[in-house]
């Protein structure tokens, strides 16, 4: 898969072992140790396909170094260890973050005049699918940590909710077909004057 679709693939497969690894109790003891995992590899394989996504030198170089600060956060979020079983911290950032970088990538393509239908690409679905997924739920990680046990069982269907929305879109994007055809120009769209 070009274009680091393979990423988002991959992602969508660890997410599918993640949550069925979830069903075993003996996993559930170390919740707040593979979830903090999970944040960090959701976070790298999200930010490298922005990376990939990037056109401008500029993007690519502040996502590097929020990476960099992102990662040093969550290693210190590991080793101090402040809650049971969420690490509100990290997937906190990791949302702002992927908020931020897809908002980049978005301008990135409004301001590009030979894109017409910024809606044809599939990049633009995954994107879309962060940007949704990660705002919808922001507010639900920073809050995680205070939740009892049973509003964080109610309060959790906010995130099963959105994150199927966010899988339904990354099926739009890999159902749709490779355009082979090169994306119209503008010059097509103004009649020429004689």
């Amino acid at each position: 898969m070009e274009g680091g679709y393979w990423v988002i693939f991959v992602y969508c497969i660890l997410s599918f072992v993640a949550d069925s690894a979830f069903r075993i109790p003996s996993i559930k003891h170390y919740s707040f140790y593979v979830l903090s995992a999970l944040t960090i590899i959701e976070y790298s394989l999200f930010s490298l396909f922005l990376y990939f996504s990037y056109k401008s030198r500029l993007f690519k170089t502040i996502l590097i170094v929020c990476s960099l600060l992102f990662y040093v956060i969550a290693v210190i979020n590991i080793l101090s260890k402040r809650s049971a079983s969420f690490d509100s911290l990290s997937a906190s950032l990791e949302a702002s973050l992927i908020i931020l970088f897809s908002i980049f990538f978005l301008y990135e393509q409004i301001n590009d005049p030979t894109i017409i239908y910024v809606y044809s690409s599939k990049k633009f679905w995954v994107i879309i699918a962060f940007l949704l997924y990660f705002s919808s739920i922001l507010f639900l990680f920073i809050y995680a940590v205070t939740l009892t046990s049973q509003q964080h069982k109610s309060y959790w269907r906010i995130n099963n909710i959105f994150d199927t929305i966010k899988n339904l879109l990354f099926t739009v994007a890999f159902a749709m077909k490779k355009n082979k055809q090169p994306e119209p120009s503008l010059e097509n769209f103004y009649p020429e004057e004689n």
